[in-house]
């Protein structure tokens, strides 16, 4: 019986309002060509391609895509998958905002909010996320000096262990210029405190220059490097088919 591979690929989009929307650089071209070299192994049965809206889609055979807007999307897609079918490998490359819109408020609100006493801590709560999102048409492109509040998406790698106990699971670590020590150790530590069978550490200075270097780290910690997206990609399918007998 082939193995089923689930990729997620591009970015997620936050929206502001129902036109507009925070997001990122992420274009999916690694994970495209992350699949392909899946497609190309013989024991491969099928690939569920996970993606952002305009990310690169893979020309392969054995691909069923996927598309998703938000990390809610990602999330709600992910559950599904994991619950209906039979996944046995999860490389979860797509670059998931950190953050979404909790409320957008006009200066002049909240300074009238702001208490000496209570600080922005009532602003934070003031406006529901779920409300503005559904509720608001558009914000006005005439408000004046809207503000902008944040707050963290949940996570979406651990839910793949949580859902996936005897898959192997492939995470990714993108950090911005950094020493090769903290690269790995922080994707060390990514993969241990998320079971992660592999991590791909990568600079993003690197991706910048156009010479995508990565490194693929095991549960050992041993480190297998590698330069441009396809050669990331041949490493991760090969590494990952040739180590599913844990």
């Amino acid at each position: 019986m082939g193995k089923n591979i689930l990729i997620t690929s591009g970015g997620t989009r936050e929206p502001i309002d129902r036109v507009r929307s925070i997001t990122n650089t992420s274009t999916g071209a690694l994970g495209s060509h992350i699949a392909k070299e899946f497609s190309l192994l013989g024991d491969t049965d099928k690939i569920f391609y996970v993606h952002g809206k305009n990310a690169v889609l893979p020309e392969c055979d054995k691909v069923e895509l996927v598309p998703i807007v938000s990390t809610d999307d990602l999330l709600k897609a992910v559950n599904k998958l994991c619950k209906e079918e039979r996944i046995d490998v999860v490389v979860h490359c797509m670059a998931v905002s950190d953050f979404r819109v909790r409320s957008v408020l006009r200066a002049s609100t909240v300074l009238a909010i702001c208490q000496p006493s209570s600080g922005l801590e009532n602003v934070f709560y003031f406006v529901d996320r779920e409300n503005l999102v559904k509720k608001e048409n558009k914000i006005r492109s005439d408000t004046k000096d809207p503000v902008i509040f944040l707050e963290k998406t949940p996570k979406v790698l651990p839910v793949f262990r949580e859902l996936l106990p005897d898959a192997v699971i492939v995470g990714f670590k993108l950090l911005d210029g950094v020493s090769h020590e903290e690269l790995i150790d922080t994707a060390y530590s990514l993969l241990e405190n998320n079971s992660c069978d592999y991590v791909l550490a990568n600079d993003y200075r690197t991706v910048e220059a156009g010479d995508h270097q990565g490194f693929l780290i095991d549960r050992d910690k041993n480190e297998i490097p590698c330069s441009g997206k396809a050669a990331i990609a041949k490493v991760i399918a090969e590494t990952v088919s040739g180590g599913m007998k844990k």
